[in-house]
């Protein structure tokens, strides 16, 4: 399942792979996306505040 999972993500269909079983994910697989690329997004935003209290 794992491999299919990546073959997915990376737009790789099931007919791409004679032989390979495999299951749809294909409706989720822009939502996968958009959800890595606004975590990614949101990441860049983050910051760490340092307080001059916290050096007492």
């Amino acid at each position: 399942a794992a491999i299919d999972f990546l073959l997915l993500a990376q737009g790789h269909g099931c007919e791409d792979f004679d032989g390979m079983c495999c299951f749809n994910l294909s409706d989720r697989i822009e939502s996968i996306h958009q959800s890595i690329a606004l975590m990614k997004k949101n990441l860049e935003k983050m910051q760490k505040d340092i307080s001059p209290w916290d050096k007492w």
